[in-house]
């Protein structure tokens, strides 16, 4: 009796395709498919290695992580000017409280 399991290329393949087009984690996504994640991962891997995957779907996280990066960039800004403010802040108010006294 073997140890491992044998999967079939078709089942890879799909596993594969349903990982890269939802939003779930790709653990659940193995999980749910009775495989181990690391398994999920290397079938992932192989396929990108192999160009199996349409760029289309390949395209979605890379959209998203611009978006990310956009969303990152006017975060900084706004913390940025907010620190800025707040220092302008404490200096007027040190400069008020000197003057009552």
């Amino acid at each position: 009796m073997s140890k491992y399991t044998q999967y079939t290329s078709e089942f890879k393949i799909e596993a594969v395709k349903l990982a890269q087009s939802s939003d779930k984690p790709i653990s659940t996504i193995a999980n749910e498919l009775g495989v181990k994640s690391n398994t999920l991962y290397n079938w992932i891997s192989l396929a990108m290695k192999n160009n199996i995957l349409k760029t289309s779907k390949s395209s979605k996280p890379n959209y998203r992580y611009q978006e990310l990066e956009k969303e990152n960039l006017h975060l900084r800004r706004e913390l940025k000017r907010a620190k800025q403010e707040r220092e302008i802040l404490k200096k007027a108010a040190a400069y008020f409280a000197s003057q009552e006294l």
